[in-house]
């Protein structure tokens, strides 16, 4: 990751609630980011998306709306980290499978 951002605030953020919330704190359950994605690729990306929420109503043949909301959520993807700016890198390269310089039989 381009900066340590996301960790370092996450853990002034559990340290700041267990001391304000002071005695109440008998054990840490779970503490982490919300909406956090896990990526099935190689490169430098911010681990955790915005979600947007859009619900609408789709039109029937004859003109009416359909009495359901349909879901069209979606999340965006910060490339910049939002706290110090640091811009991510994003997708690396896809690396080629190392050439084998042994002739083949």
């Amino acid at each position: 990751m381009a900066c340590n951002c996301m960790y370092d605030i996450g853990e002034k953020m559990k340290a700041r609630i267990i001391e304000h919330r002071g005695a109440d704190v008998a054990k840490v359950e779970d503490s982490h980011w919300e909406h956090t994605v896990l990526r099935f690729e190689s490169g430098d990306f911010c681990d955790v998306m915005i979600p947007y929420r859009f619900r609408y109503y789709k039109r029937k043949k004859n003109g009416e709306l359909e009495q359901r909301q349909t879901n069209a959520d979606s999340s965006v993807a910060m490339s910049f980290c939002p706290f110090c700016g640091t811009k991510f890198k994003g997708k690396q390269p896809a690396q080629s499978a190392p050439v084998s310089s042994h002739p083949v039989a």
